[in-house]
């Protein structure tokens, strides 16, 4: 087996060529065979991905609906916890609270912008 495999095969790569992105399965010795596309794929890079289920209402989760954009709130910090109860949730990077999919937003309209 190749050392410079940049993984424990088998698995999937995307490989860009003048006819298009394929497919390959890279298998354990190293060699290549066409295939589909994984079940699923990775995000965009920069794209955020917040589908786990939460506390606070009985779990959330859309049931597989095409995610909402997210409702970014401006919450001073003396409320926070107001926020936090009603179920919003804080984004780090973004230094924001935010409504989660799945939440009604209108509890929060106080804080929209």
């Amino acid at each position: 087996m190749s050392s410079d495999l940049p993984f424990d095969p088998p698995y999937k790569l995307a490989i860009d060529s003048p006819a298009g992105k394929r497919w390959v399965e890279v298998r354990a010795d190293g060699s290549r065979v066409d295939t589909t596309p994984p079940a699923t794929t990775l995000p965009p890079p920069g794209t955020r991905v917040d589908n786990a289920p939460r506390g606070g209402n009985g779990g959330g989760g859309n049931g597989g609906a095409p995610a909402k954009a997210q409702v970014f709130l401006n919450v001073p910090f003396a409320e926070k916890d107001e926020a936090k109860r009603l179920g919003a949730r804080w984004d780090p990077t973004r230094k924001k609270w935010y409504v989660p999919n799945g939440v009604d937003a209108e509890q929060f309209s106080r804080w929209t912008a």
